[in-house]
């Protein structure tokens, strides 16, 4: 992949990225850096001259889509081992507004963005597989075979794994609601 390659790729998936580790660490900036890491770790792995590269690498960039979702995934990841969960502050509500829809009312907005904050929360309160494959499933549109690559799993495993996690989203969106009342 050369620069200009590398270039229009990173077009096409910079928003898709940023949307993923955003809703994982729940922080703008700590997503922009992941996802700057992320960029510059497969930069650096697609880079490699042919002599350099082995068999294993080769395999693993035979879909680029997937080996940058695995090393955002596998940054994620660090970024937990590192720190301790921090909760979503109401200053980071506003960042929500990527998910807004445009022409709506005022009270349609503040709804929205309620919802989705909470839905933001369920998400972190389940298992962190079930939220990469619901995010990758219904906000990055992947197909199952693209999540499984990701994932190195069978298309079938990924396949309970999102069922699994939206039986487990519902609930716990279910207990929120029970908190509320």
């Amino acid at each position: 992949m050369n620069k200009e390659e590398f270039g229009k790729f990173y077009d096409a998936h910079i928003d898709k990225v940023f949307r993923f580790v955003y809703l994982r660490v729940n922080s703008a900036e700590t997503a922009q850096d992941i996802t700057a890491i992320s960029f510059l770790k497969f930069w650096q792995r697609v880079s490699l001259s042919d002599s350099q590269q082995n068999r294993k690498t080769k395999d693993v960039i035979a879909n680029p889509t997937a080996f940058l979702y695995r090393i955002a995934r596998n940054q994620i990841i660090d970024f937990y081992r590192k720190k301790n969960k921090q909760p979503l502050s109401l200053e980071n509500l506003q960042e929500i507004a990527d998910f807004q829809v445009a022409h709506t009312t005022f009270k349609q907005n503040i709804e929205l963005t309620w919802e989705v904050e909470e839905i933001k929360k369920s998400l972190q309160n389940i298992s962190p597989l079930y939220a990469d494959v619901i995010i990758w499933r219904y906000l990055d549109d992947l197909s199952y075979k693209e999540i499984a690559e990701i994932l190195k799993k069978k298309e079938g495993t990924v396949r309970v794994l999102l069922h699994r996690g939206m039986k487990s989203l519902k609930s716990q969106l279910g207990e929120e609601e029970k908190t509320k009342m």
